[in-house]
């Protein structure tokens, strides 16, 4: 990409003043025209999702398959019984533990 930026220098260099506004004005159209294009969009993660946007992703793709439905849906059921002792878990805390007693790491 340098040898490709230096080579199109090298032209606008060697270039004539009078040429010079016509190639400054269509690089800037060339810019504003891809500039939409080009635009990093930042994909959500998984943590940027609330947990009823998850539920209603889950329950929208859901309904094409029954078996997986009614195994959400006991899970779900699971979840909310249990919701005070899920409460009570560090979960950072119980990864670390696990890798620890998995690889001997302190993470």
């Amino acid at each position: 990409m340098l040898a490709l930026r230096q080579e199109a220098l090298q032209l606008v260099n060697e270039l004539p003043e009078s040429l010079l506004a016509e190639v400054v004005q269509n690089l800037r159209d060339l810019k504003n025209k891809f500039a939409d294009k080009n635009k990093i969009v930042k994909k959500k993660s998984a943590a940027d999702y609330t947990f009823e946007e998850k539920i209603a992703f889950l329950n929208e793709h859901l309904e094409d398959d029954p078996k997986k439905a009614a195994a959400f849906a006991r899970l779900e059921e699971w979840r909310q019984k249990n919701r005070d002792i899920l409460k009570s878990i560090n979960a950072e805390q119980e990864r670390c533990e696990a890798m620890n007693e998995k690889y001997g790491l302190a993470y």
